[in-house]
């Protein structure tokens, strides 16, 4: 089976196609709505179909916002699966999960939307952006699925500032979880861009004929850290001359510098780092 532009698996997306399809059989939400009201099962029904559509239909139709929605959608459906402790939902949504955090589909995911000849690589979080992300990520859930069976189970005293706390929690907090989805390296045929407006202020291009060698390394140098201080594999390119780099105030706090760099050298850190390099290094 072919793979993806961008070298990444087609064959692992289509296993996580057939795992998500078995969660769907097994159907934790239903579990979990069995023995209780009817309004109740009701409401877990249709938080529990809606969600596992919307993956569905993400894993088909690829984007970065499908790697959002799965990012979102897939861990709170492996939560109820835990939550359900019924062997068959427990087995099906935890290998989903396994399967569709993978570093492939990932980049098969962000792949489907790019642009004429780009080739997408998605970069790892940023430390600083680790807790807040998961610690949203839970509000959001909590609020929204447990307002809304608050609200069924008729405990309005409590389903209806949950409730409403999960409605501007879904205003705001999917577009926040977005921007972790649209971080890219990119290399197209005029050279290669960083597309990470967490760690940098501006996108960061360079050319092709400024390019130098392309080197995966496993530890900070003198390079400029643009990976937002993630361990392990980076790619680290080098340059023939120096450029400008503009970072975010995070950024510049967590590294001590001033916002605007002149750099020869620069290090990222691509979930598929290797592929990276290679696609990279080809351009040159």
């Amino acid at each position: 089976m072919q793979n993806a532009a961008n070298g990444a698996s087609t064959t692992l997306m289509w296993v996580g196609r057939a795992a998500w399809s078995l969660v769907g059989l097994a159907a934790p939400w239903a579990v979990l709505g069995e023995g209780r009201s009817g309004a109740v099962g009701a409401a877990a029904n249709v938080w529990g179909w809606g969600a596992w559509l919307a993956v569905l239909v993400a894993l088909f139709v690829p984007s970065a916002l499908s790697l959002t929605a799965v990012r979102i959608i897939v861990p709170a459906v492996a939560a109820a699966g835990l939550w359900s402790a019924e062997p068959a939902a427990v087995g099906t949504a935890l290998f989903a999960l396994v399967v569709l955090s993978s570093r492939d589909v990932a980049d098969v995911l962000v792949q489907g939307s790019a642009y004429g000849a780009e080739t997408r690589f998605v970069l790892r979080t940023p430390v600083p952006y680790l807790v807040p992300a998961v610690l949203v990520w839970a509000a959001l859930v909590g609020a929204t699925v447990g307002g809304t069976l608050l609200l069924a189970a008729g405990n309005l005293v409590a389903g209806i500032p949950v409730a409403a706390a999960g409605a501007v929690l879904a205003w705001r907090v999917p577009l926040r979880l977005h921007r972790l989805s649209r971080r890219w390296l990119v290399a197209v045929p005029a050279g290669l861009v960083v597309h990470d407006h967490l760690v940098l202020a501006e996108t960061f291009m360079v050319r092709r004929n400024h390019l130098g060698p392309v080197t995966l390394t496993h530890a900070a140098g003198d390079e400029a850290d643009l990976t937002g201080a993630v361990p392990g594999r980076r790619v680290t390119v080098s340059m023939t001359q120096p450029d400008k780099v503009v970072l975010s105030p995070i950024t510049m706090r967590t590294l001590g510098t001033s916002q605007a760099l002149h750099v020869v050298s620069f290090a990222v850190a691509p979930l598929r780092a290797g592929a990276a390099a290679a696609a990279v290094s080809a351009g040159r």
